[in-house]
């Protein structure tokens, strides 16, 4: 498991054992302190009758002695009352306020846990299935950890306390009581058994619902333009049905196997007014006694219908815990773990980026996406990429900036092995600009400034000009206040990437990756954005990863890439003269934006 030591993560696993004591452990005198209360509580409650029966007892004593006792007894029924209802409230807070802490501090270890995992990890776990996990299974480790331990110490307390009371005022009827209570148990086992598994696949299913939910709203747009509405009803409801199946089952087994206790309970109250009876025509038991014993089964009815529940939450608590624990046993890279010093790092700067013999394939039965690819990238020099679709170049992208684990020896950063340094030191050392930005739905302005601090309104309009998005933003209402919606839903294609492009520029970085970030905006705005781009990073390398050749001309050198090799090297001019490919798609080019103007 991974925990928050400070601002590190220290690695360790636990079973499932370890896991739950070091949950106990985060609130053990929250837990220590209810368990008090929840004592008091049912001595309390045990109590009370005990005062009832011997108040019973003397009503018929008309001596001022008795009245006196009386008037006692009947004062202190009162006060326990009173003070009951008080611990009560008390023992609820501190039982159930730890549910909600554990909460918290496992939802904070398993987004600070996320953060660090690599790109092999979120393969296997989709983020509708991460989301489901943080969402449902962590409610149920609450539940476990909060309304689950409160129950089961008041059930533990009240099913030790009560009966000996019971016992107190006759053995017998106590023994007789037991017997429907015995055999309501074993038909609740075997219920108990049966729910283990159907909340296990519950949760399973709950998992495949939000990433197939998660898959449909990311292709929304898609969905519209194919009509595709009727196929994804059909989907999401064959999911939704096997969901409904398994929450039904639960529900029959809740609703004709769990009440079976009560009935127990019901059925051993019958009996104690039966023989209670017969026992009170032959004076083995007075009335105060009979009904001191019905307020003692009154109270086992609440612990008894109680289990029920317990063993819901149980069930679903135990499977929660294997999900979440899912997540932090996963292993982070050792190097991930080390962090190095702002020293450490201003030691990079200026530091050559080689790329040396670059193989990658996402899987080993597939072919190479990558082959054989070697350039540098010095301090200061602009680097193009140039390739069709398909050729390699967000893969690329990918393995510059770490975010796909590659081959010891392929990428240095100067005489460092990229893969001997943790990601997130190396990415304070590069930026990336993606085509696909994701922006939050907030304001123009805190989606510019997101992971930044102490940043001015001059920087921020700084950005928004060199990014040529203040000519828009100016046109805005609320100009740079303005929300951009989920995922910039209010903004166009080119002004989600112009705005990626200003947060990008915010704070320096030595080495900035572009991949494609232009291709909603025209020609004319792209070689603005560039200008502006390029005038910031004067001291600073930038990669520019573009299908246009206009994008590239200005660039120091250009990589053209075709099917994962790299098939040519040089400026602008030189590879017009040199390379084929790279002139024919320029002279393509050309003429579909002579096209466009006419």
């Amino acid at each position: 498991m991974v925990v928050n030591d400070g601002s590190n993560l220290i690695r360790y696993h636990m079973n499932k054992r370890q896991f739950i004591l070091h949950c106990l452990r985060l609130n053990k005198n929250s837990y220590l302190l209810a368990i008090i209360l929840i004592f008091i509580v049912n001595w309390l409650q045990v109590e009370i009758p005990h005062y009832i029966q011997l108040a019973i007892d003397l009503i018929d004593d008309s001596s001022q002695v008795g009245h006196d006792k009386l008037t006692t007894y009947v004062s202190i029924v009162v006060v326990m009352s009173a003070l009951m209802i008080v611990v009560r409230i008390f023992s609820r807070i501190y039982a159930l306020n730890p549910g909600r802490i554990t909460e918290a501090s496992l939802k904070n270890d398993l987004l600070k846990k996320l953060n660090y995992l690599p790109n092999s990890f979120h393969e296997k776990f989709a983020s509708g299935r991460l989301i489901s996990i943080l969402n449902n299974d962590l409610s149920g480790v609450r539940l476990l950890f909060g309304t689950g331990f409160m129950q089961l110490a008041n059930v533990i307390f009240a099913l030790s306390l009560t009966p000996l009371w019971m016992w107190n005022i006759s053995p017998e009827l106590t023994l007789y009581s037991a017997i429907p209570i015995s055999v309501g148990f074993v038909i609740f086992r075997y219920g108990f058994k049966r729910m283990k598994k159907l909340h296990a696949e519950q949760l399973i299913r709950l998992q495949e619902l939000s990433v197939q939910l998660m898959n449909f709203l990311s292709g929304i747009d898609l969905i519209k333009s194919q009509q595709m509405s009727p196929w994804v009803q059909s989907e999401a409801e064959k999911c939704n049905q096997q969901l409904l199946e398994c929450k039904l089952k639960i529900t029959r087994i809740q609703t004709f196997i769990m009440p079976v206790l009560e009935f127990a309970n019901n059925l051993m109250k019958i009996l104690i007014l039966g023989l209670g009876g017969v026992m009170l025509l032959s004076h083995q038991l007075t009335i105060g006694e009979i009904t001191a014993f019905l307020s003692y089964s009154v109270l086992l009815a609440l612990p008894l219908t109680q289990l029920g529940r317990i063993a819901t939450i149980y069930q679903r608590g135990m499977v929660s815990i294997d999900s979440v624990q899912k997540v932090l046993n996963s292993d982070i890279p050792a190097q991930d773990l080390q962090t190095l010093s702002d020293e450490q790092i201003d030691a990079f700067k200026g530091n050559t980026l080689s790329v040396k013999n670059l193989s990658f394939r996402y899987h080993q039965d597939q072919p190479l996406v990558l082959d054989d690819i070697s350039f540098d990238i010095p301090a200061g020099k602009k680097v193009g990429v140039l390739g069709s679709i398909g050729s390699g170049k967000t893969t690329l992208v990918n393995c510059l900036n770490h975010h796909l684990d590659v081959a010891k020896g392929s990428i240095f950063l100067g005489e460092k092995d990229i893969t001997t340094i943790s990601r997130n030191d190396f990415r304070r050392y590069i930026k990336t600009v993606t085509q696909s930005p994701y922006l939050f739905s907030a304001t123009i302005e805190e989606n510019i400034c997101f992971g930044s601090e102490n940043i001015t309104k001059s920087q921020v309009e700084e950005v928004l000009n060199l990014s040529q998005l203040a000519g828009d933003v100016s046109r805005f209402e609320k100009g740079d206040q303005t929300l951009v919606g989920e995922k910039g839903i209010m903004l166009s294609g080119g002004q989600k990437q112009r705005l990626s492009i200003a947060r990008a520029l915010l704070k320096p970085s030595d080495l900035i990756i572009m991949d494609d970030v232009l291709s909603a905006v025209d020609y004319e705005t792209e070689r603005k954005i560039l200008q502006g781009v390029f005038s910031r990073l004067k001291n600073q390398a930038a990669l520019v990863v573009s299908h246009r050749v206009s994008a590239l001309e200005y660039m120091d050198e250009i990589i053209v890439l075709s099917e994962g090799r790299l098939i040519a090297k040089g400026s602008h001019h030189f590879l017009l003269k040199n390379s084929p490919y790279y002139y024919e798609t320029w002279q393509l080019q050309q003429n579909e934006a002579e096209d466009k103007t006419c």
